[in-house]
């Protein structure tokens, strides 16, 4: 494998977890109800307590994204500064 093929990867890995963090930090800023729910009917589903297990499922998803997913963004990035510097 050479180093453009390396990163090739290394650039979609890179965005792929970029994406994935800018949907968590969205779910974040509406307490879990970004993905289940469009940006004008949040404001008044926010705290209607039908869209709990929703709210629950979101939170759970920014959770586990804020955990796993900077390490291998991180990762990723080395990766890329490798490829230059080497």
């Amino acid at each position: 494998m050479d180093i453009y093929s390396i990163q090739q990867y290394a650039f979609g890995g890179l965005w792929f977890t970029i994406i994935l963090l800018l949907i968590a930090l969205i779910t974040k800023h509406t307490h879990g109800l970004f993905i289940a729910r469009f940006p004008s009917e949040f404001v008044k589903d926010k705290n209607d307590p039908r869209y709990e297990n929703k709210r629950t499922i979101g939170n759970r998803y920014m959770k586990f994204v804020f955990k796993d997913v900077p390490p291998f963004f991180i990762g990723f990035l080395i990766i890329i500064l490798m490829t230059y510097f080497v």
